[in-house]
């Protein structure tokens, strides 16, 4: 028979608990045990250290692998803040970073190095959010790091073999430069100077790394096509033939046949093919006009005619950088695009000692 009650001499009739309602008490906290020791067993097969803090920063739980990353027991871990569990400048970094995230409640992850208990540094990547109570109100924070110590050696590593390949390929392209110009004494260095001002002309225009990179190489190979031309056409001292500048025009297809057998990163052969195109189709080989240009080989037009007009030449002398600037400034927007003219007398206005 269930007791519904109990005399106190002192208190009066008082309930009792029925043994049914302790039976049930007891299947839930049997229940909500077997439910945490399943979600325990669950994030201690996680390889990545996983902890939570209440919101004083005090933890209240982690998994085996972040035991290994701190080096403590779970017994050791629970009750204590970041101070106690991590060296001065380690805790003062996650400290903040903690506080942050309270301060302002959602998701955070941020790159960090840090020291294993094994005394070993890596590369890790914290990612945190906050957690709520019934009330909806923030209750703390979850954390899982992430280690991205190999990931980043292999990032460094391929950087490094990038980094050789792209000084490989710069010897290259500076050889195949220097052969061009050993065959014509009077352009030597041309090449060059119309690279190091295309570049100049890229960087007013604010033009991307890969804008930039694919300028320089096509400005130092732009007239390769001329090692098929007679060295006596190249030298010659006075004004050329019909025939002979026919010739001379042949130099950008045949470049464009040279450099389109190697796999540049860049369009290097198309720009090279079009250097001699002018925006309202009256240039060669194929008179392409404005959007049919590539930008690179608008800028590399515009310096190769300053470079080639401030030089002296078999058949003529210098005419000067102010006489070349007129030149283009008087047909930018017909001969030559508009926006790429004005960067390069920018590049002058701005850089005085800047020669070519």
């Amino acid at each position: 028979m269930v007791a519904r009650g109990v005399f106190d001499k002192y208190r009066g009739w008082r309930r009792s608990t029925s043994l049914s309602d302790k039976k049930k008490g007891n299947k839930i906290l049997q229940v909500l045990k077997e439910n945490i020791d399943f979600l325990q067993k669950l994030i201690d097969t996680i390889p990545n250290p996983i902890f939570y803090k209440d919101c004083k920063g005090i933890y209240q739980g982690c998994n085996r692998a972040f035991e290994s990353y701190i080096g403590k027991e779970k017994s050791q871990i629970i009750g204590k803040n970041v101070h106690e569990l991590s060296s001065n400048n380690l805790s003062f970094t996650y400290y903040k970073m903690d506080e942050e995230l309270f301060l302002h409640p959602g998701v955070q992850n941020y790159e960090s190095c840090v020291q294993y208990a094994d005394g070993t540094q890596h590369d890790v990547i914290f990612d945190k959010a906050t957690y709520t109570n019934t009330n909806n109100e923030i209750a703390g924070l979850v954390g899982v790091i992430t280690d991205i110590t190999e990931r980043k050696k292999m990032e460094l590593e391929l950087k490094r073999s990038t980094e050789k390949l792209n000084n490989i390929l710069e010897q290259i392209v500076r050889a195949m430069a220097t052969v061009t110009e050993t065959r014509d004494m009077y352009t030597a260095g041309h090449q060059r100077r119309v690279s190091e001002l295309a570049v100049a002309i890229a960087h007013e225009m604010q033009m991307s790394d890969e804008v930039i990179k694919s300028v320089q190489v096509a400005g130092m190979l732009h007239d390769i096509g001329k090692i098929s031309v007679p060295a006596e056409i190249l030298t010659k001292p006075n004004a050329l033939s019909t025939h002979e500048f026919g010739i001379i025009r042949e130099h950008a297809e045949a470049g464009y046949l040279i450099l389109s057998s190697i796999e540049f990163p860049w369009p290097i052969a198309e720009i090279v093919y079009q250097h001699h195109e002018r925006v309202n189709g009256t240039g060669y080989p194929k008179g392409l006009k404005g959007e049919e240009m590539l930008l690179p080989a608008k800028i590399i037009a515009v310096a190769d005619v300053v470079e080639a007009m401030a030089s002296h030449r078999p058949y003529r002398a210098s005419q000067g950088i102010v006489q070349a600037l007129l030149e283009i400034n008087s047909n930018r927007g017909s001969l030559y695009d508009e926006e790429v003219v004005l960067a390069c007398i920018k590049v002058f206005e701005r850089k005085a000692p800047f020669t070519v």
